[in-house]
């Protein structure tokens, strides 16, 4: 699976992709992610992040000690999706299923966003709502997202800085529905390695083609900015953050006492 479609590069020898498998190895088996005879349904949304995703579960899934299947799901967001067309192609290239659904979420977000709100939150809920009802619908009892250790620590920071809770995502999760489990893999990759396992497996990377892109939450690029200053004084203050969530000492905590 790691040559189809691969660039042959002198040294490199897919030495991120290894890396980037190794790790979501390591998440699958911490946070008991996969079970034997799980159908997971990837969400694959033609970034670096979701591709990534992908080729390291199918990687995975040959020596594992447990049988899971998989299916790539795209959501398209119009009739004319021409990101569809090298992606399937690849998809088709390697043998793997997928699955394509359409939703039309700029005339949703167009339609139902607030002065102030941020088109990027109400367009990821529209998504997981498309996701969790095909899902449930056809039988995949688990949804893989792309969201690396980057957006691990950025959520944590936005909700401290901005919300006041101690707050972030959870590599796994079981949905508010109770039928849908969502797992995050990618926990403990960084957002620099997706890109280089998506350019050494040559991976057809497509942007969103996002009309809302210049609507980006100013937030979260401060706060990824704020990271990126930070790092060049301390380099693992991401991994020191990532290991902070995990690491919780509640009774150091603000814990209010209930009046009786």
């Amino acid at each position: 699976m790691l040559n189809s479609g691969a660039k042959e590069k002198s040294g490199v020898k897919f030495s991120t992709t290894k890396k980037v498998i190794k790790l979501v190895g390591r998440a699958i088996g911490d946070f008991s992610l996969i079970d034997d005879g799980d159908r997971i349904a990837v969400a694959l949304s033609g970034g670096k992040d979701s591709w990534s995703l992908l080729y390291s579960l199918l990687d995975l899934r040959k020596r594992a000690p447990v049988n899971y299947e998989i299916c790539a799901v795209t959501i398209s967001t119009n009739d004319k999706d021409n990101r569809l067309k090298k992606m399937t192609e690849r998809l088709d290239a390697d043998g793997i299923a997928y699955r394509s659904i359409f939703c039309d979420i700029p005339s949703i977000i167009s339609n139902h966003l607030s002065d102030g709100s941020s088109p990027c939150s109400l367009c990821s809920r529209i998504r997981r709502g498309v996701l969790y009802s095909f899902a449930s619908s056809d039988g995949w009892n688990k949804i893989a997202l792309g969201h690396h250790m980057d957006d691990f620590v950025e959520t944590l920071l936005l909700n401290l800085f901005f919300n006041g809770s101690i707050k972030c995502m959870s590599p796994k999760l079981a949905a508010d529905d109770g039928k849908n489990v969502v797992i995050r893999p990618l926990v403990y990759v960084r957002e620099e390695n997706t890109a280089k396992m998506a350019e050494e497996m040559g991976l057809p990377v497509e942007a969103c083609g996002c009309i809302f892109q210049t609507e980006v939450d100013s937030k979260r690029r401060w706060v990824k900015k704020l990271l990126g200053q930070l790092e060049n004084e301390i380099p693992n203050v991401k991994n020191s953050i990532l290991s902070s969530m995990g690491r919780v000492f509640d009774r150091h905590l603000l814990k209010r006492v209930a009046k009786m």
